[in-house]
């Protein structure tokens, strides 16, 4: 059902608050404004705008009155026999996560999910996805496989499913999207840090909304089988910003699900304590294993000391590695991705692979599962 427009006087109710908040003090007028109505700050820039262009502030209605244009310019000085105004819209706060969460308000929350029958509270399932690449085109001819944003959803869905069913009720499951869940992270098709051209399948647009709808089906096919669900999406190389829109929208979707957590959690790192097990994750495109490890050994020096089994989750470079190295056991997963021309011409031939997981909280890793391509 579509929202309906928003009327007068909801856009002069909020253009008012928020100019009542900008002569206290003009820094952070917009997210006092918000706070004070109850809505998102982009709400609250979106709608002054919006008053603007309609007419709506006083002194901008007074001067047009007098002139009589009937038109709202934007930024143009207007003179009168008693009034000279320059017509020139407040700064307008700019914040990436707030034009996210605006995006998101009101999201139709997920239906109620029945819960297993049965859980193991003492066993933790850990789905880690990384390197989706949702929205990466390839041609058969040229890589070996077709694969585009359908291919890629589909195959998702399936492993992960199939990961589900052969991995034991645990109490807990963690769905764990490491690293370019997404090709592109935005309609320029290239690599946000290097500006790597990239072989995208369709629009931005499109490739998040159908991957918000498969990573949904995986999250909600773990809530069938796990007494709690807990989902992490984390940034890499290719969505370091888009993966944010992934991470809003599911934290909207399943606000009213009380067994299915998504924590907005800024950073690059997921850590998380099980009993004895302290498992953690990174996509690995910012520091070697070795410094990783150090890192969480000072970040994290209390869980450490707590724990006994120590695992280190990266991804990025698409092939399989591993090493014991500290006290931890560091893992380097293979992409969930087909290869693009860019791996076949670099000769990249690892193959596809997901994998869950299943640890005893006190034993550490009891057993795991694997679909491969």
């Amino acid at each position: 059902m579509p929202t309906p427009p928003i009327s007068d006087e909801e856009l002069a109710e909020t253009l008012a608050a928020y100019e009542e908040e900008r002569q206290e003090k003009e820094y952070g007028a917009a997210a006092r404004a918000a706070k004070r109505l109850g809505i998102a700050r982009q709400t609250v820039n979106d709608r002054v705008a919006k008053a603007q262009s309609r007419g709506l502030d006083p002194a901008i209605q007074n001067v047009m009155d007098e002139v009589g244009t009937g038109m709202v310019p934007s930024m143009v000085w207007l003179k009168s026999k008693d009034h000279s105004i320059c017509l020139k819209p407040p700064p307008i706060e700019d914040d990436t996560l707030e034009r996210i969460r605006g995006a998101f308000e009101g999201l139709t929350p997920a239906p109620e999910i029945s819960a297993p029958l049965y859980a193991d509270e003492d066993l933790l399932t850990l789905y880690p996805v990384s390197d989706a690449h949702i929205g990466l085109m390839a041609w058969g001819k040229e890589t070996g496989e077709d694969f585009d944003t359908r291919a890629a959803c589909e195959r998702l869905q399936s492993w992960v499913g199939q990961c589900v069913k052969a991995s034991p009720g645990s109490g807990v499951g963690v769905v764990l999207f490491n690293g370019d869940t997404l090709h592109a992270d935005d309609q320029q098709n290239q690599t946000p840090g290097s500006k790597h051209q990239l072989d995208v399948d369709t629009r931005h647009f499109r490739t998040l909304e159908t991957s918000i709808a498969a990573i949904g089906s995986c999250v909600e096919m773990a809530a069938a089988h796990h007494e709690k669900v807990k989902v992490r999406v984390l940034p890499g190389n290719h969505d370091k910003t888009a993966y944010m829109a992934i991470l809003f929208a599911l934290a909207e979707r399943y606000r009213n699900s009380p067994r299915i957590e998504v924590p907005k959690i800024p950073g690059e790192f997921f850590v998380f304590e099980f009993g004895k097990c302290m498992l953690a994750a990174h996509h690995g495109d910012k520091a070697r294993a070795q410094r990783l490890v150090l890192a969480l050994a000072d970040d994290h020096a209390e869980m450490w000391g707590r724990t006994r089994h120590r695992y280190l989750w990266t991804g990025h470079l698409h092939h399989h590695k591993s090493e014991d190295i500290g006290g931890i056991q560091w893992e380097q997963l293979r992409a969930v991705t087909a290869r693009d021309a860019y791996a076949k011409s670099h000769a990249f031939t690892a193959r596809a692979q997901l994998q869950a997981v299943t640890y005893h909280r006190d034993k550490g890793e009891v057993s795991r599962v694997k679909v491969s391509a």
